[in-house]
């Protein structure tokens, strides 16, 4: 063995020599290196692991029984879907078959969008946080009901309380820093309130001369209930917070913030006024109408229902995220954002300048309505269906994503329905606990019987596959010379790759198409490059553009044993011969699959070895914290600057100074120039190693100032 490494050190000699000969010239013309730290001088903190992707583990499951069990499509994404991002992930999701994935995305996102495409073609949107451990998880509802629903958790009367009311007083005084609690039943109360906060916790306690100022704060809990001759709010920094149950004996006009998780019934109006907001998590009911006025918002998590009519005024709005039932008449003079159910007995009135929002298969239902605004449909088309009578007037319009179904014609139309607007009455709306009436009947073809819509199945012809899974462009940087040190400028090979990964119906892997491009080969050994995949050997077949390795337990594709066979010139030297970057396409087909969770979606396990005369194939150079295969030279390992532990998996990095042989950039990235190491070429470098990973995470890809685009190719 001594021998061995010694021969290793005199070829590396050689061969290093070889390179600068090559590079001498080019080195006395160039200019730029001036880096303030070298890569040998940064102090890398104990734990770093040279990661510049982090894996999320994503679990998503169906509440939704609407389409039994047919399988909804689950996709996700790193970037917003609505600009056009491509889904790192994708599969089945059925109220039997969770959804669950591996996958590498950039180590500084912290949150991930997710979209649920039903069996009708319904999608729902979501942004989702990931959680302290990097998890994704994720519960998706029925279509139109809104996560919100769940509702919060309801003070209670046994702590904080400074005084404890259980009798009757109508004399109450609160004023900061007061905690009132209300535990007795069937008592009168009147208050005034100058700061602090009441919570009421006994059940049917009469609220006489009910005042709310200056910041104060009144709370019904769940285990109260309670009856208002009328309840001031004056001010908007006054809170009204119900998870009980309320009735309001005349009209209802909050000055504050009322929030509802529980039941609020008002015998008249009830009338939002200037700076107020009402945000509704339970249920409201209206003895007469609710009016949305001047520079207030109401946004409706739950159901409201009015006797009469439902007024949106001025520059109210109104965010409908479940259903609201009006038994008379509907006015518009603003702005509402329908991403729910809204019924209307009597007539509509959609007035000018004003706009009705539908998002996302939202519904509209009235008898009749007249337009002189506009309805607006966004995203995936939603549904506006009139009974009787339509009248559109000169400026009104219908656009976008509706379906506009009058069930006997529309009567007037001097307006437009048009710009991706349609006639009809076919559209599929399911029935949800917000939308109690839905309509139309789904559809969904299956061509291949396996069980995916064709809509949603990337392969509808082959019941084999399904789901396409992508891991975006990434670029692998190697130094060669391992287990000895090179000169860091992490161009010996460079290669970018992006992965396809098909499954099928039952989320199960079963074919894997990747495309890799050889882009540098600044380094004078023979270097061979190939990729090991987390699934046996004895399950991949159908292999194209790679030799499947013999004498492997898992399956390691080798792409080429020689890469100066594969690209005639190093593209390392910007005054030296270039030539074009080779790709190379590969693929292979994998019988009785892992799941998308065992398989994962990353770069998984690329690697180079020195193919040179007197070193061979068992000279293999990983990323950091990657295992060799079964065809390494395991007695290298510890020999030379090498530093690797491969009973803990601390692998591929240099004594002491913790230093790799390759990184893995996941994106596409613009190497260093020859001989100069990557921290002269990128100015972040050093910063981001030596906070360990924490600061300066985009150092790769961001261009103001985190370059020095002369050492860099």
């Amino acid at each position: 063995m001594k021998k061995l490494v010694l021969f290793f050190s005199a070829a590396s000699t050689l061969f290093v020599a070889c390179k600068k000969d090559l590079v001498n010239k080019y080195e006395e013309t160039k200019t730029g290196i001036t880096s303030v730290e070298k890569m040998t001088d940064i102090k890398v903190p104990e734990g770093f692991n040279w990661q510049m992707t982090k894996t999320v583990h994503a679990l998503v499951d169906l509440k939704d029984q609407t389409f039994d069990n047919k399988a909804h499509k689950i996709e996700i994404f790193a970037e917003d879907p609505l600009k056009g991002a491509v889904a790192l992930a994708s599969g089945s999701l059925t109220p039997e078959l969770p959804f669950e994935a591996s996958l590498q995305i950039p180590s500084q996102l912290a949150e991930l969008f997710v979209v649920r495409t039903g069996p009708d073609n319904s999608r729902i949107f979501e942004k989702v946080k990931l959680n302290a451990n990097n998890e994704l998880k994720l519960s998706v509802l029925p279509s139109l009901q809104k996560r919100s629903l769940g509702k919060s958790a309801s003070p209670d009367c046994n702590s904080g309380c400074t005084q404890t009311i259980t009798s009757s007083n109508q004399n109450l005084n609160v004023n900061s820093g007061d905690v009132i609690c209300i535990t007795g039943n069937n008592i009168t109360v009147g208050f005034n309130a100058n700061g602090g906060t009441i919570r009421v916790c006994g059940s049917n306690v009469s609220f006489q001369n009910a005042n709310l100022n200056n910041g104060s704060t009144l709370i019904i809990t769940a285990t109260g209930s309670a009856s208002f001759g009328n309840l001031n709010m004056n001010g908007a920094s006054t809170v009204f917070q119900n998870w009980g149950t309320v009735s309001m004996n005349s009209s209802f006009s909050p000055g504050g913030a009322v929030t509802n998780e529980g039941t609020i019934n008002t015998n008249n109006d009830y009338n939002l006024n200037s700076q107020s907001s009402t945000t509704n998590n339970g249920t409201i009911n209206v003895g007469q109408s609710m009016n949305v006025n001047g520079n207030t918002t109401l946004t409706n998590n739950g159901l409201i229902v009015t006797n009469d009519d439902f007024k949106v005024n001025g520059t109210g709005l109104f965010i409908n995220n479940c259903r609201l039932w009006t038994k008379k008449e509907f006015h518009n003079n603003n702005t509402v954002r329908n991403y729910g159910y809204i019924r209307v007995d009597m007539e509509s009135k959609i007035n000018g300048g004003s706009e009705l929002g539908m998002y996302n298969g939202a519904m509209f239902r009235t008898q009749d309505i007249i337009i002189n605004g506009t309805i607006k449909g966004y995203s995936n088309p939603s549904l506006v269906k009139v009974l009787d009578e339509t009248r559109i007037n000169g400026g009104g319009q219908v656009i976008n994503a509706i379906q506009y179904c009058d069930q006997n014609g529309i009567e007037t139309n001097n307006g437009t329905i048009g710009s991706g607007a349609a006639q009809g009455c076919n559209l599929y709306i399911p029935t949800t606990s917000c939308n109690p009436e839905g309509n139309g009947a789904p559809s969904c073809p299956d061509s291949d019987n396996d069980g995916v819509c064709n809509a949603n199945d990337c392969y509808p012809n082959d019941a084999n596959k399904a789901y396409c899974n992508s891991v975006p462009t990434g670029t692998l940087a190697f130094e060669d010379q391992w287990p000895f040190t090179g000169d860091y400028d992490m161009n010996d090979v460079v290669i970018s790759y992006t992965y396809n990964v098909v499954t099928n119906a039952a989320n199960k892997v079963v074919r894997v198409e990747a495309t890799y491009v050889l882009r540098a080969t600044g380094g004078s050994f023979q270097n061979g490059f190939a990729v090991q995949f987390p699934v046996e050997r004895a399950k991949v077949g159908n292999v194209s553009g790679a030799t499947l390795e013999a004498g492997q337990t898992n399956a390691v594709l080798v792409l080429f044993s020689n890469m100066h066979q594969v690209n005639s010139a190093w593209n390392t030297i910007p005054s030296a011969a270039t030539c074009q970057p080779t790709t190379i396409n590969v693929s292979f087909d994998i019988a009785n699959g892992p799941s998308l969770l065992d398989f994962g979606l990353s770069a998984y396990n690329p690697f180079i070895w020195n193919g040179s005369a007197g070193f061979g194939r068992g000279y293999e150079i990983h990323l950091p914290g990657k295992l060799p295969t079964d065809l390494a030279t395991n007695a290298l390992f510890g020999t030379g600057r090498d530093g690797s532990n491969l009973n803990s998996g601390d692998t591929y990095v240099t004594k002491t100074t913790r230093f790799p042989w390759a990184i893995n950039i996941p994106s596409s990235f613009d190497y260093p120039i020859e001989k100069a190491d990557i921290n002269s070429a990128y100015t972040k470098f050093a910063s981001w190693v030596s906070s360990g990973g924490n600061q300066f995470s985009n150092w790769y890809s961001n261009t103001n100032g985190y370059r020095n685009s002369g050492n860099i190719y």
